[in-house]
């Protein structure tokens, strides 16, 4: 297949591996986009399925197809779009997601108007193996602070980013964390750029029993466990393998793992290196920190103690405390199930 001589304004980048199940509504949905100014790279990472034949059955010169000698891997195949992406931005989808119509159109006109913004991704509505809706939906965080809701987890749906390409090339494309490698780059932009989520729904996430996340969470945490440690080096907390396992702990969240003193040592470690650095906005942050210690608490159900432990000083301001968390607690102190 070959790619039409142009500058697109968007590179849409989908890596493939045993595809063949759901890659051709993948492709389709990039097709019918309402905005048409792309070009589309398919990396083929060694298929011994069908892959290939179907994609190459899809006959438009925006695509281009490669190959790699053997089945490589997500972070050398993502990798490929340092050197062979010509667009503006790059888009991302798996080859088992779906792409609504509008998607390319909403995030383009958006970065257009934001140039300060290198990275952005939205909702999702999540299909089954059949492509059937669940009625389950991803809602992830609008917020302008990504960069501190980060410390607790990834508020991106990998499918439905797009980033600035130059920025990507700037930090050298992913590092090899396979299963994570789209969080730590995320992490990485987040770092020196504003970072956000649009109020759209951009994709249809498909969960099923093949998802390599699924299969691999084991091989996942210790990954997001080195990740914990390196977001304590960007907040200069000294390095603790002990702080760190809380924290990823908080991160996944297991509560049961860790007492209510563990994880108030965290917390307070981290608020002491905000007020240090001034990374996050003080008040957004104190109120995070508030938020995750009111998950502990509800998580940990200690009975009578909940109120005494959610009017910790260290954490707690009235302004904080939204009317359904106090109802929560009091249900708990009350011995009151959920």
């Amino acid at each position: 297949m070959d790619k039409a001589i142009s500058t697109p304004k968007i590179t849409v980048f989908m890596a493939c591996y045993n595809s063949a199940l759901f890659v051709a509504e993948a492709i389709n949905s990039i097709l019918n986009q309402t905005f048409t100014d792309f070009e589309f790279i398919i990396v083929n990472d060694g298929s011994t399925d069908k892959t290939v034949e179907i994609i190459e059955n899809f006959k438009d010169d925006r695509i281009t197809l490669l190959h790699n000698a053997k089945n490589e891997g997500l972070v050398y195949t993502r990798n490929k779009a340092l050197t062979y992406a010509n667009g503006e931005y790059i888009a991302i989808l798996d080859s088992d997601d779906i792409a609504y119509p509008n998607r390319l159109a909403l995030q383009y006109d958006f970065l257009q108007k934001h140039p300060e913004i290198a990275l952005c991704g939205g909702h999702a509505t999540i299909i089954n193996q059949h492509g059937e809706k669940t009625g389950k939906k991803h809602i992830v965080p609008i917020s302008e602070n990504l960069d501190m809701i980060m410390l607790f987890g990834n508020p991106f749906i990998n499918s439905s980013t797009m980033f600035r390409t130059s920025i990507f090339k700037e930090l050298n494309g992913y590092k090899n964390y396979a299963l994570n490698e789209d969080f730590e780059l995320f992490i990485r932009i987040a770092n020196k750029y504003p970072v956000v989520n649009i109020d759209h729904f951009l994709v249809q996430y498909r969960i099923h029993q093949n998802n390599i996340t699924t299969i691999k969470a084991v091989e996942k945490g210790i990954l997001e466990l080195k990740i914990i440690g390196e977001l304590h080096q960007i907040l200069h907390i000294p390095p603790q393998n002990s702080l760190q396992k809380i924290h990823f702990n908080l991160f996944i969240n297991h509560y049961k793992e860790n007492d209510f003193s563990e994880f108030s040592t965290l917390l307070q470690a981290l608020k002491k290196a905000n007020n240090s650095l001034k990374k996050y906005p003080e008040e957004d942050f104190e109120k995070l920190l508030f938020n995750k210690w009111y998950d502990v608490i509800y998580n940990k159900k200690p009975g009578f103690k909940s109120i005494s432990l959610l009017l910790n000083r260290l954490f707690f301001k009235l302004k904080y405390l939204s009317f359904k968390q106090a109802r929560r607690v009091v249900k708990l102190s009350l011995g009151i199930s959920k």
